[in-house]
């Protein structure tokens, strides 16, 4: 704890990123979890302080997707991994009884920082066991085919488009020294205004070299499209220089290639991982999404709110007001 860290000319125990050596489970190193021979229902939280978690059964043991963050899925979603970032949750449901053995061990393999870091290793690719009672249990319970389906991102009624960039600042030993929201300190007056009840689109400019958990306060949103950023060198100068993605005309680059949004993925979500050299679009409602009621609050009421990567070592970097 008290050796010099990456910056020591800033401060000597700057650190821009945490990954610890124990995978820990409610409390527990690794733990073992003894159930029975059915269905479960896992509400799965990501509080690492900046790692990611790729999660799998290492016997093959398929997860079914019900809800994300914060709201249902319209349909389960059947798939063998689920990519979770700081404070993402993901709602799963795990069939034991599809198993003949007596055990099964949830791993994960996200390199670190996510997703050109680190290869996992002993310690860190193992999160917990399950152990399997021997008994076939009588499980009445069912999946529906249909769960929840919620009024949809209306794009026609946009009240707003706003380019939301995140930048990386090294210093001259190229070790990061701070990251910005459209190149502005937390201290700086607030440039986002939404109004309570309306639809924003955001496009989200990711100019670092990692993924990036985006979270919004009093919102929630639809990721519609990631394009990856072509030329991106040429892109992130003019950034860097003038900090205006329409002056610098983000779609001059923004015709790379295209990543579909995953099935589990699709519905209204409170984080997403906003990758590196991509332009994320998404579709903010502030308001409650089944209804499209106002707040039961006053949202206008000081200090305010934020929109801000989830990776909490950050503290005061990626961290921007909301009014």
């Amino acid at each position: 704890m008290n050796s010099t860290r990456n910056n020591p000319s800033i401060h000597p125990h700057w650190q821009p990123k945490y990954f610890g050596d124990v995978i820990i489970v409610n409390g527990k190193a690794w733990p073992r979890l003894t159930i029975k021979r059915c269905k479960y229902r896992f509400r799965i939280v990501n509080a690492c302080n900046a790692r990611f978690l790729s999660l799998f059964f290492t016997n093959g043991l398929r997860f079914t997707h019900v809800a994300s963050d914060s709201a249902y899925l319209d349909k389960p979603i059947i798939a063998n991994k689920t990519v979770i970032g700081p404070s993402e949750i993901t709602n799963i449901i795990v069939d034991f009884s599809e198993l003949t053995t007596d055990s099964a061990i949830l791993a994960n393999d996200a390199p670190y920082p996510y997703p050109s870091g680190n290869p996992v290793n002993e310690a860190n690719n193992k999160v917990m066991k399950f152990i399997i009672l021997p008994h076939q249990e009588v499980d009445r319970s069912r999946i529906p085919k249909k769960l929840l389906e919620y009024p949809s991102a209306d794009l026609s009624n946009v009240s707003s488009t706003r380019y939301i960039v995140m930048y990386e600042y090294m210093s001259n030993s190229s070790q990061p020294t701070h990251l910005y929201l459209n190149r502005k300190p937390f201290e700086a007056p607030v440039t986002e205004t939404p109004k309570e009840g309306s639809t924003e689109l955001w496009y989200v400019i990711n100019l670092t070299e990692d993924n990036h958990p985006l979270h919004i306060h009093l919102a929630l949103f639809k990721v519609l499209d990631q394009t990856k950023l072509v030329n991106l060198g040429e892109f992130k100068s003019c950034m860097m220089r003038i900090g205006d993605a329409v002056k610098c005309h983000m779609e001059k680059y923004a015709r790379g290639k295209k990543v579909k949004v995953l099935a589990y993925e699709k519905g209204w979500k409170n984080v997403f991982k906003i990758m590196p050299g991509y332009v994320t679009k998404i579709a903010v409602r502030f308001s409650y999404i089944h209804t499209n009621a106002p707040y039961g609050f006053d949202a206008t009421v000081e200090p305010g709110y934020l929109y801000h990567c989830h990776v909490s070592i950050y503290h005061n970097c990626l961290l921007t007001p909301i009014s």
